[in-house]
């Protein structure tokens, strides 16, 4: 297995985790949670559409809110930070139960936005969110969709992805 492959089989089981917080977000209950399954962790950030459109616009130069962003945390040479490849614990490895952790990067995700495309598409929104939050950490893991090639490879990474927790395609809803 690469790397890439098993970042993204952990990025898999982040997902379900990841879905699990969304109930505490709507709820008021949570704003900002890591979650972690083996070597990997990621932060997840939830926003309103005000914050949405303003790191859109600081970071991609887009002045519009969007449903997801996706910040990795990797230098310029596009190696893992040292602070962050590190074998040690981060922070008390009891009390948190995360033990030796590799951070992927920050998700940025709009749940209203996520809400309203998942309505107007006609998509479960328990899909959606899952569709975005596999879109996120693969942009987290390197993949884009600048180009065409890129944009092909990225789909069908989301599409297995997605296919193995048991979800349609969701360009052919488009």
């Amino acid at each position: 297995m690469t790397f890439c492959e098993k970042c993204l089989s952990a990025g898999i089981a982040l997902l379900r985790s990841s879905a699990q917080q969304a109930d505490a977000v709507r709820s008021g209950e949570a704003e900002h949670q890591p979650c972690s399954t083996d070597d990997y962790a990621v932060s997840i950030r939830f926003a309103d559409t005000a914050e949405s459109q303003q790191l859109n616009t600081t970071y991609r130069g887009r002045a519009k809110p969007t449903n997801v962003l996706s910040f990795p945390v990797v230098d310029e040479a596009e190696q893992w930070l040292p602070a962050v490849a590190s074998t040690e614990p981060l922070g008390d490895e009891n009390a948190l139960g995360l033990g030796r952790l590799m951070l992927l990067g920050d998700l940025v995700l709009c749940p209203s936005i996520i809400e309203n495309e998942a309505s107007e598409q006609k998509k479960s929104l328990e899909d959606h969110w899952a569709h975005l939050l596999i879109h996120g950490l693969l942009h987290l893991l390197g993949f884009d969709h600048i180009d065409e090639d890129d944009a092909e490879e990225m789909e069908s990474l989301e599409i297995e992805a997605l296919r193995s927790l048991g979800i349609p395609n969701p360009y052919l809803l488009d």
